[in-house]
């Protein structure tokens, strides 16, 4: 893998014009900063394996796997998947089944979803990455010993964090340069930037995948289903990283790529941002 280094002006007392001292996005994990208003939007860890068509809401047979987690997530819900098809027709939807939520009593804390082909772990507000880890140990021991698949398809973490309200005028000092593209050059200028979204696809030598999605998004948009739009214009970024090589279901093995992979993401997104992004959102130093 060939590294880029950045090689910008210092300034006094160490600060290298407010960007963070992360030369590259790729490299060996960085120490976690927590965040006392952390920007984070949406965490999801999710695990496919294949099908499994006995996992139905009107059978019995889930019962041992919300047993499992009841003391955590009581709350179980049932709700139909959609998906959109496109045909020659058009858009068109498609029913795709029921998925199970078992949910915290807070609305916005933890979730394990559980569908046939897949179970994850979400949240819309995160402390910190251990916690994560924590409970998907638990979430995964309790899938393991009820339903014990043999074979994991795909392990994935998502994070997306947003930035909005007051902070979106100060965007050009709080992220960096490479990542804000052309909204940061036309910043202060005439021209209004309505939106703009970067994609870009990472493969790494491990076979794994990291993909970055990035930009402004004016108010009520979004480029994702899974996604709620804001309510006000914002800026995003969105980083998904994973592998679809299928191998054992080895639940060490699961843990040890999920939280590699949380490794890799942080550090992606502290060279992405700034000193000043940082202090904004509260950095604990």
């Amino acid at each position: 893998m060939v590294e880029i280094t950045t090689i910008l002006p210092k300034l006094p007392h160490g600060k290298y014009s407010g960007i963070v001292m992360i030369k590259t996005p790729f490299g060996p994990a960085v120490e976690e900063v927590p965040l006392q208003n952390s920007p984070l939007v949406s965490v999801i860890a999710q695990v496919r394996f294949p099908a499994v068509m006995s996992i139905q809401p009107d059978s019995g047979f889930v019962a041992p796997f919300q047993e499992a987690l009841r003391r955590d997530y009581p709350i179980l819900r049932q709700e139909r998947q959609l998906q959109v098809l496109i045909g020659p027709s058009g858009a068109s939807p498609h029913d795709a089944g029921v998925i199970l939520r078992f949910e915290h009593q807070d609305p916005d804390a933890w979730q394990v979803t559980l569908a046939p082909t897949f179970v994850s772990l979400s949240a819309k507000h995160y402390t910190r990455r251990s916690d994560l880890l924590s409970r998907l140990t638990v979430v995964l021991h309790a899938l393991d010993s009820w339903l014990d698949p043999k074979v994991c398809d795909r392990v994935g973490v998502r994070f997306i964090d947003r930035v909005s309200g007051e902070h979106l005028a100060h965007l050009p000092k709080l992220v960096r340069p490479e990542v804000l593209g052309i909204t940061g050059a036309l910043a202060g200028s005439e021209v209004e930037v309505v939106h703009t979204l970067a994609d870009a696809l990472f493969r790494l030598d491990d076979a794994s995948e990291l993909r970055g999605r990035w930009g402004l998004l004016p108010t009520g948009a979004t480029y994702d289903p899974g996604i709620e739009p804001a309510a006000e214009q914002s800026w995003v970024l969105d980083l998904d990283h994973y592998t679809a090589q299928p191998g054992d279901f080895d639940l060490a093995s699961i843990s040890e790529r999920v939280s590699t992979f949380c490794d890799r993401i942080y550090r992606f997104f502290r060279w992405s941002v700034t000193d000043d992004f940082l202090d904004t959102y509260g950095a604990v130093r």
